[in-house]
């Protein structure tokens, strides 16, 4: 369920970010991760300007991580930003497409040979 709210949450945010202005620059070299954005939205002023220690984590997780920090600006995150949630998302709904159909298909009858 929260996949699904996830993705319906960056739907939505495509729209949202065209009423903003803002900057945003990340850079990654395997040890830190470093998160700069600054603009306005809605009449909002945003600075933020932290670096995190992303030494032991996978990609997914420093996805989520910037996911995080944009939410907790009260910001969309760019599409272009969470590729790896993205395709996350994507395969889970295949996945989960995938069982309905399967359980849901119609059972034919076995035909029965005469002996």
């Amino acid at each position: 369920m929260k996949l699904l709210f996830f993705s319906l949450i960056l739907t939505i945010g495509t729209a949202a970010m065209a009423q903003s202005s803002l900057r945003t620059r990340i850079s990654d070299d395997e040890k830190t991760l470093s998160i700069r954005i600054d603009g306005t939205q809605n009449g909002r002023k945003i600075h933020f300007n932290r670096a995190f220690d992303v030494s032991d984590m996978s990609a997914l997780r420093k996805e989520m991580l910037k996911y995080r920090v944009y939410t907790s600006l009260g910001i969309s995150p760019p599409l272009h930003e969470m590729p790896w949630v993205i395709l996350t998302v994507l395969g889970v709904l295949v996945v989960f497409f995938t069982g309905l159909v399967l359980r849901f298909r119609p059972v034919k009858p076995a035909r029965l040979r005469p002996l």
